[in-house]
């Protein structure tokens, strides 16, 4: 009997990625403007689930291109140092470029000047070098931005994460812990960035699930597809309700985020493999995914406010949005390539990969 293979193919990433920039956008657009019904409201809180779709995306991309090596003294600080030098230098070079763009525009023509965005000009040098380097949180230039902070925190953590995740049994234990956070103990890692007590759950069970994906895979054979493509498709659907509406307040809300996330991946991979379909629409908006969460706040809430909530109708003022956020994205993506800027990204990353370990056979 051939056996299918439940893991994520780069494809497929690009599939969840573009499910879960839609949920943003909706999340942003309704989220203020109960005027708009229960079932809009409803959508803009479930949409929330967004955050912890890409940061589980990214445990598991980190965990998958990790590289392994026969020999495991080779993998040291030396190899985490350098694996995430890679990840990082790709966050900055392109975040860098939208940051610019942005700034710049936002000053020079809509006049949202740095005292504006942060509110103060008491220390605005250091606030703006911080915002540079992603580490702003709320206070960013663009409020939504305050995920740059996480993310760049939870790859520090990667290296910890990682090595926790690899025995099968600690990482169920500490799993289990940081979904009970006992005492909320977790709360105290607020300190490093928002929100961060809530998403290292997701992000670790990313890396855990890379890890195991073997035992997963047997575990989803065991069950007919067409039967597991519908189970998963009525989780998918009450996870994301239960998000919503809060019929139990102990299970709502960013609570139900890891269940929900871990339903809709498997239920895209499962939906793949069974259909053979390659939804090449959704993974070209995958793939423009950072570029409209970096700027699509600045359509509808800096500096076209007036006109997209002045379109009156939630589906005319969502497809503004996302329509727009692609366009922008589609431009950026063209000057990038004329200006050769991943030539040179290309050239950076290489030059640091010759740096991690290799195998010595």
């Amino acid at each position: 009997m051939h056996l299918a293979d439940y893991r994520i193919a780069p494809a497929e990433t690009q599939i969840i990625k573009a499910f879960a920039i839609v949920a943003m956008l909706v999340h942003h657009l309704f989220l203020e403007t109960p005027e708009y019904g229960l079932g809009i409201y409803s959508l803009a809180i479930a949409g929330k689930v967004c955050v912890a779709l890409f940061v589980f995306l990214s445990g598991y991309g980190m965990a998958m291109s990790f590289p392994q090596k026969k020999d495991s003294r080779l993998n040291t600080a030396k190899t985490f140092f350098f694996f995430l030098g890679k990840r990082y230098v790709k966050f900055f070079l392109n975040y860098w470029v939208v940051f610019a763009i942005s700034v710049l525009i936002g000053i020079f023509c809509f006049g949202r000047t740095l005292e504006i965005a942060y509110g103060t000009r008491d220390g605005l040098l250091a606030k703006f070098i911080s915002d540079i380097f992603g580490l702003r949180g709320f206070g960013s230039y663009n409020i939504t931005w305050w995920f740059n902070e996480l993310i760049l925190v939870l790859w520090l953590l990667f290296p910890l994460l990682y090595v926790a995740m690899r025995n099968m049994f600690v990482s169920l234990c500490v799993i289990v812990f940081l979904f009970i956070n006992p005492g909320d103990i977790l709360y105290i890692c607020e300190i490093f960035a928002n929100c961060l007590s809530i998403y290292i759950l997701p992000f670790s069970i990313g890396i855990c699930m890379a890890l195991h994906a073997e035992r997963i895979n047997n575990v989803l054979n065991a069950i007919p597809q067409k039967i597991l493509l519908g189970v998963l498709a009525v989780a998918t659907t009450i996870f994301l309700f239960l998000r919503g509406v809060a019929l139990f307040p102990e299970f709502s809300y960013f609570r139900v985020d890891p269940f929900a996330t871990v339903s809709l991946v498997l239920f895209v991979v499962c939906l793949c493999r069974s259909t053979k379909l390659q939804f090449a629409p959704l993974q070209f908006i995958g793939k423009h995914s950072m570029n409209m969460y970096l700027t699509h706040t600045f359509i509808f809430g800096y500096f076209f406010h007036d006109f997209i909530y002045g379109l009156d109708y939630p589906i005319l003022m969502f497809l503004a949005l996302f329509g727009i956020s692609l366009l922008i994205s589609v431009l950026i993506e063209f000057a990038k390539n004329k200006l050769g800027f991943y030539r040179l990204q290309s050239e950076i990353v290489s030059l640091i990969s010759r740096q991690i370990p290799s195998n010595r056979n």
